[in-house]
């Protein structure tokens, strides 16, 4: 019996002038790796399923494509997870394409047995990765990743991570399905917390031009893009309640993340088109305004969106 190292999970919707491209380029990737493709079609009106199932059958790849409906992504991820089979899967994302990752944190991953890699963003990063790697110094808990992250320390992309199918199913970790923002920070964050094992790969992570999916113009968003910010407030929920003994890392969050998640949807608002009074008083009703919380961890420009923001709302600039 031939056991899947990997489960390779592509949420897709209208792609099918990129459909095959995409697959190409993963599977080279992970060339020589027992891999399974799995392939959620969010409702495409287009021929994205029935390119992504001859590819399959032409290129004689382990693998099949779901039909999920006309969905969120995160929604498309849950059903991806629960029918895979790999020992680790990984996401990969159309606009957003890394090479040649795969090969590498399996190797990380068999030698850490991690639960969950990540790669490295540069030269230094990498370096300092395969130090921590060779001295079996890689056991950080997940609390202090997520302070690395909020420090702009460390960077996480849920476009280029591993994770051990095994331990989510333990763990019961799936992403919030009806979020379509922040959904896939909240997904890094409950995985961090709960890891027993956390590795930071060599690879050196490198965008790809070629078959990475242009964006064309984004759909505004509205008042949802503070699904991020209820996110956000779930993992301050459980940092609250499982590390209350971290004071550090709440403080982190009260102070500096969740003002920046609220004040970046602010912005998102205004550049809609959306009055300043009526973005204020959004948030005062939704109780958002009470998160513009400031303090020593926010940042300088942070404190200075938020006095302009609550002060003189009509001399606010959003931020680019």
């Amino acid at each position: 019996m031939q056991i899947t190292k990997l489960s390779v999970i592509i949420p897709v919707k209208n792609i099918e002038q990129e459909m095959s491209g995409v697959l190409r380029f993963v599977a080279q990737q992970a060339a020589g790796l027992e891999t399974e493709f799995i392939v959620v079609d969010m409702g495409s009106s287009d021929k994205t399923v029935w390119e992504a199932v001859q590819f399959i059958k032409e290129q004689k790849l382990r693998g099949f494509v779901i039909q999920n409906g006309d969905g969120p992504v995160a929604a498309a991820l849950n059903t991806g997870l629960q029918k895979s089979s790999g020992d680790y899967v990984t996401f990969i994302f159309a606009r957003r394409l890394y090479r040649d990752f795969i090969q590498g944190y399996y190797e990380t991953a068999v030698r850490t047995s991690a639960d969950f890699v990540f790669g490295s963003l540069n030269e230094e990063e990498s370096n300092a990765a395969e130090r921590r790697i060779s001295k079996v110094v890689f056991q950080e808990p997940g609390t202090q990743y997520i302070k690395n992250i909020l420090n702009n320390i460390v960077h996480i992309d849920i476009s280029a991570i591993f994770i051990k199918r095994k331990f989510l199913f333990e763990r019961q970790i799936r992403f919030f399905d009806t979020c379509a923002h922040g959904y896939a920070e909240e997904f890094v964050y409950r995985c961090l917390l709960s890891a027993a094992v956390i590795a930071q790969s060599s690879t050196i992570l490198k965008r790809d031009n070629l078959f990475e999916l242009k964006r064309g113009k984004l759909k505004p968003v509205g008042k949802n893009i503070f699904q991020h910010t209820d996110a956000m407030l779930r993992i301050l929920d459980i940092l609250k309640t499982n590390h209350r003994e971290d004071a550090e890392l709440i403080r982190l969050f009260e102070r500096r993340k969740l003002p920046l998640t609220v004040m970046n949807g602010v912005d998102i608002l205004l550049q809609e088109g959306m009055g300043y009074n009526a973005v204020r008083g959004y948030l005062r009703v939704a109780g958002y305004d009470k998160l513009l919380l400031t303090g020593k961890q926010t940042d300088r420009d942070l404190k200075r969106r938020i006095t302009v923001w609550r002060a003189v709302p009509w001399m606010y600039k959003v931020k680019k």
